[in-house]
Formats: structure tokens, sequence, C-alpha cells
């Protein structure tokens, strides 16, 4: 790697001495045939004659060789495939990976692709300027630095601002409406913060009353497919953290291909003042574990805020939801409950979120659990990395009474919830290499979940790739036995009522 970055030096000192080579270096470059295979490979020689074409396109961007455009266009449509190992050389490593990715994104080729794509989706515009604004707050951190690479954080703002100029007179009102409406009902976060929290469900509300429609076209931002109607004013809740406000809150949506007198309700997590990244990088591996968690969940309440409507625990609030034991509603719902804790007991075990209180627990309108907050990952977790909470995923009494009605772990539905998370955990070390790729992208990102230890060399152990197939059911049959009625998931449950009254 150190190697081709010299050349792209030399290049970039000297791009016409070049310019008569392009033809013969994009004939290098990976074909069209390889990259719209479905499991393409490149060689570390097809990478190289990528890098060399768009450093020489970015130096000489008035060049009329539109093949040696589309070669690198070409190439950035298999970016998504890029995901899966096999993708790359065996010899490249992932810290290899990670610089060609760095030097191949750094070039203005790329920034023009994005700009020309921005011009022909406004949902695209859209989606970008929301990425850049995120990638463009800069934090201290604890040496007084900036955690942000300067030179990146450079052209964000500049990058933005010819996105907005691209847009047509018509787009700029749309985008302008679309930014002002959600704007103000993300900052209602921030404006809770001073207040107290008996306060917060009323002032959540006023602000509320204040936002108005501004057309029939605005969208979620985390599902466009999504046209606002309207919001519930009534709907909002302050969800539990100790140093923000996020809030939840439901709007009336249509679907945009569907039927539009077919209103339902759709609720929306937002938190103001936070570095939601983490957040992002734990769904994206959710999702590679079987997209069992969506950024936008309709219909939830929390575990905490279903508490203040009955003394019962989860068992009777079911009963009250769904039926009476036996009943096919209820039993669905056991069931949904059942799979999606079984998924969500994986993904624990691989992503070790902490700060499981039931105020970060969702339930949905069929019984699906939902996990949020993902500020604790991999070799962080609160009270200055205490590890209090020392079962890889959260099995509490009151959801052992749903999993596991004999409690002692003998019933139908106890050996269906292992069995799940046993299959789930063996296919999911079929795909680690990915899923570590994934997580190890972000390893330069300055996020917490990476300050401490060796979080890929102990998410790569978790895998427990020396095992057989047989011995990792195992270990996950143990998994789930630790985690059963454990002792310190009730403690810090405990800890958090008695320290931010959310709900046991």
């Amino acid at each position: 790697m150190e190697r081709l970055n010299e050349l792209c030096d030399i290049i970039e000192q000297n791009p016409k001495q070049f310019l008569d080579k392009l033809p013969w270096i994009c004939q290098q470059c990976p074909q069209s045939k390889l990259l719209r295979a479905e499991s393409p490979r490149f060689s570390q020689s097809h990478l190289n004659a990528i890098l060399a074409v768009t450093r020489i396109l970015s130096k000489i961007v008035d060049t009329t060789d539109e093949n040696a455009k589309f070669v690198v266009l070409d190439f950035l449509q298999t970016v998504p495939k890029s995901f899966h190992r096999s993708f790359w050389p065996y010899s490249l490593s992932l810290e290899s990976i990670s610089a060609f990715y760095c030097s191949f994104l750094g070039y203005r080729m790329v920034e023009g692709y994005l700009l020309r794509a921005a011009q022909r989706s406004d949902i695209f515009a859209h989606t970008l300027i929301w990425h850049l604004q995120g990638e463009s707050v800069e934090e201290i951190v604890k040496d007084g630095a900036f955690d942000k690479n300067a030179s990146f954080q450079e052209i964000l703002s500049e990058v933005r601002q010819h996105i907005v100029d691209g847009f047509t007179p018509k787009a700029l009102n749309f985008f302008s409406r679309e930014f002002d409406f959600f704007e103000k009902v993300t900052s209602i976060s921030g404006a809770l913060l001073p207040l107290p929290k008996e306060e917060r469900v009323a002032g959540i509300r006023r602000e509320l009353e204040k936002i108005k429609m501004q057309g029939e076209d605005l969208y979620l931002p985390t599902a466009p497919n999504k046209l606002v109607r309207g919001i519930q004013v009534d709907s909002g809740i302050p969800l539990q953290s100790a140093a923000k406000v996020p809030i939840m809150i439901t709007f009336n949506v249509v679907d945009l291909d569907g039927d539009h007198n077919d209103v339902k309700p759709q609720a929306c997590i937002f938190k103001v003042g936070d570095d939601c990244r983490q957040d992002v990088l734990a769904l994206q591996v959710i999702s590679l574990l079987g997209d069992i968690f969506q950024a936008v969940v309709p219909n939830t309440r929390s575990r905490s805020q279903m508490g203040e409507t009955t003394d019962g625990g989860l068992y009777e609030i079911f009963q009250q939801n769904y039926g009476l034991v036996g009943s096919t509603t209820f039993e669905t719902a056991r069931a949904n409950f059942l799979i999606s804790s079984a998924g969500y007991a994986v993904a624990s075990l691989l992503l070790q979120p902490k700060d499981r209180h039931n105020g970060n627990l969702l339930f949905d309108d069929v019984g699906r659990l939902v996990h949020i907050d993902f500020g604790f990952i991999l070799e962080t977790s609160p009270g200055g990395n205490m590890r209090f909470e020392s079962a890889h995923f959260k099995l509490s009494h009151e959801m052992t009474q749903l999993l596991d009605p004999s409690g002692v772990m003998k019933s139908k539905t106890w050996h269906q919830f292992v069995s799940l998370c046993v299959k789930g955990y063996l296919a999911a070390r079929r795909y680690m290499d990915e899923i570590i790729s994934t997580v190890q992208m972000m390893l330069e990102s300055g996020l917490p979940c990476f300050s401490r230890g060796d979080p890929i060399g102990n998410l790569r152990k978790r895998f427990h790739p020396e095992m057989s197939e047989r011995e990792a059911a195992l270990f996950m049959i143990n998994v789930c036995t630790d985690a059963y009625n454990k002792w310190t998931t009730a403690g810090y449950d405990l800890i958090q009522y008695l320290q931010q009254g959310v709900e046991k």
C-alpha cells in the first residue's frame, strides 16, 4: 500500500505525463463483466489501477476520456459488495482495505459523482446533507484535540454548499421545508434538558403544538417512503438517558406509493447533541445479523413506560394487552417476543451493549422486543467502565416468565428460544469476517467504543473461530443459561430505578 501511495503522489505531481497512458491503465482496471458478477474478486493490480485512474482524473478534470470516468463510476456501484471479505485479495489485510477506501474516497472524482447523484434525487441529496452535518460537528476529546480528521472536515461544508447550489428552485423549496420541519422537532430534545423530569411530557406537547405542517410532501428522514400528514401532539415521550433527553414522537403517515387515505401511526426517536454514529454502527451489525431492528419502529412503547400503566410484570402486561395465556393473540405475541429476543441475544453477545435498563427496551404492538441506545458497546460500560452487567445479554426474571413458564428451564418455549439462539450464533460465525470488517472500518473514527482495550480482537474471540460447530453450540447454550435471571441484571435494574426512576 505504501508503494501504491508513492505512485499516486508521483501521478499527482505530474498528471499530464501519465495522461497518454490513461487508456492502458483503464484496461488494467476490473472490467464490466467482473464488476457485475454476483461475487466479484479483485486483484491487487485491479485496485492499483483504479486508484491511479482516480488520481489522474482528480487532477485533470477537463479530460475528454469518458471511458476513464465510466470505469471509476462503475467501480463505485460495487461498494455494497465490498463488505464481503471475499471481495478483496487474500493478501490484503483489513488495515490495507481501510487505507484503500481512504485513498479512493478522498478524491474529487468521488465528490463529483456524489454531486451528480444528488442532482438526480432530492432524497439522496437530503440524506447526504444529513450525513455531512453529522460529520461536521467537532467534539473535544480528553487531550483537547478534535477527534475528526482536519482535512476531511475542511471539505464537508464545501460539499454541502455545492449540493445546495445545485438545487433547482423547486428542489430548494422542498429541501428548506423538510429540514426546517425536522430541525424544529429535533430541537425539542435539547429544550427539555433543563426541565425537571415531571415537566418534560408537558414540555414536549407545548413544543409540538408550535410546529405546523409545511406541505404534504414531507417525509420521515429514517423512512423516506412515509409521508407525514401530522404529529400526534399527545404522543411525545421522554426516554431514559442520564446525559441527554431522547424523545419518541408519533407521526401520522401514509405510504408514498400506497393509499394516501390510509393514515397510520409511526413512531420516531430523536436525540440532539449526541454522536449517533456508534448507534449506527450497532444497527449495521444487527442488520447483518438478520435485519431484526429498524431505525423507525412503529407503535412502540418502552418497557419502563409500560410499567407505568400496571403494577404487574411483563407476563401480566402481555395478558393485559394480548389476552389470556393460551389464546391465539397471546401466544402469537409470545412467539414474536421469543424470536426477537433470540435475535438480540446473539447481537448482544457480539456487540456487548450495556446500560440495558428497561428504558432502553421497547416493545411494538405485536410483542416484538427492540433494543435502543447503543451508547455503551464493545469495550465500554457505564460507571467508569465498571462492567457491572456481566451477562452477555439481558434475560431478567420477568422476561424468563414469558420464555420459560416452568421457571426451571424445562419449558417448550425455553427450548425453542435456546435453539434459535444457537442457530443464530452458528449462522453469525459463518459471516465472522464480514461482521468484523464492518466494525473495523470505524476503528479510527474516535468513537468511545474503540477507546480502550482490544475491541476488534475481543469481538473476534466472541465468535470462537477455534471451536467446532458442536462446541460453539454448547457455548451458546451456556451463554443462555448464564444470562437466565442473573443477579447482576436484577441489580442494575434496581440501581436504575433508585437513581433514575426507571421502572424495573
